[in-house]
């Protein structure tokens, strides 16, 4: 999903809000009991609002969907349905009739770890990063739509990881929330991939071996040499470390945008230029953040847990002092 900034104007299927996404579940399903969504479409309910409910029963592990509209099921709704069984796994729609329209989750499948697919959910969102990056030094960019096609993917493998978390047989030996968070904020850093994918066309008048493309990339290599320990890290003193560095990368981000930016000011640089130079500092800033995100992740899922001691304990070793 991308974020605001990225939009381009109305879309034919409607996406998800960035700031409304469904909440992860507070224990997970327990795939013996399946259970079935019931949405029940209202007549001046907004396309994009029938996808939110539908992917938000999906990552609480539903395995059947039925949505009904009276009289009938409009078209809007049933495009929905259908980009909904598209960009996510498994859910296909099974009957159609007037008035109801069935999915059913057909083949729920052993899945793969989650450390394993969130690794390579990491590897992905990495390389979709590099390349828009890498597309700034080079024409033509690439046909309308290719970057928001691949967020599309990477949306697509989010959702499942936060899907296949809820399902986990036995949530005392699998986190739920661990999961959920990295896919999100893995998530998240695509949506600005898509930024800087689309922003560097408004860099092709810059010189590409010299001047503010040099320090963007550099830039952005270190964001991603950033993101890429943090996908490695396995304990608290590592994941503290880069807490620090991705702290210090934000400093230098801002020293960057302060040296970049003026020079629109003394008409080194076209306006438009400028303000694309800015858009992508910024999704480099949010890129670092996310990735923070789950860093913190790391750390918290390895601090050492205690059941509290009982009331009268602390009393009764003072007294035996």
């Amino acid at each position: 999903m991308r974020p605001t900034e990225a939009s381009r104007g109305p879309r034919r299927v409607p996406r998800p809000a960035r700031h409304a996404p469904p909440r992860p579940p507070i224990a997970a399903a327990d795939p013996a009991r399946a259970w079935t969504a019931q949405l029940a479409v209202r007549p001046t309910e907004p396309p994009e609002h029938v996808f939110r409910r539908l992917l938000g029963a999906y990552l609480a592990g539903a395995r059947e969907f039925v949505v009904r509209e009276r009289p009938v099921v409009r078209s809007d709704t049933r495009d929905v349905i259908r980009s909904f069984c598209r960009r996510t796994r498994q859910p296909e729609i099974v009957s159609e009739d007037r008035g109801v329209v069935r999915l059913r989750d057909l083949a729920f499948e052993n899945p793969v770890p989650l450390p394993q697919r969130i690794a390579r959910m990491g590897r992905l969102v990495v390389e979709f990063h590099r390349d828009a990056v890498d597309s700034w030094s080079r024409l033509p960019f690439g046909e309308d739509g290719a970057w928001e096609r691949r967020d599309d993917e990477i949306d697509r493998e989010a959702w499942y990881i936060q899907r296949l978390a809820t399902l986990a047989p036995d949530p005392a030996t699998t986190p739920v929330l661990g999961p959920f968070m990295i896919a999100r904020s893995l998530e998240r850093i695509a949506d600005h991939a898509v930024v800087l994918g689309e922003s560097g066309r408004r860099l092709v008048d810059l010189p590409q071996s010299v001047g503010p493309i040099t320090s963007l990339k550099q830039f952005h290599g270190q964001a991603m040499h950033h993101l890429e320990g943090v996908l490695g890290a396995t304990d608290g003193a590592g994941a503290n470390d880069l807490l620090d560095t991705g702290e210090a990368l934000m400093a230098s981000g801002r020293a960057l945008a302060d040296r970049l930016l003026p020079a629109v000011e003394g008409g080194t640089m076209p306006p438009a230029t400028a303000a694309a130079i800015g858009r992508i500092l910024e999704s480099i800033g949010r890129t670092i953040a996310y990735s923070e995100d789950i860093a913190q992740v790391v750390l918290d899922r390895s601090l050492p847990l205690a059941a509290p001691e009982p009331r009268g304990t602390a009393r009764r070793v003072l007294a035996a002092a």
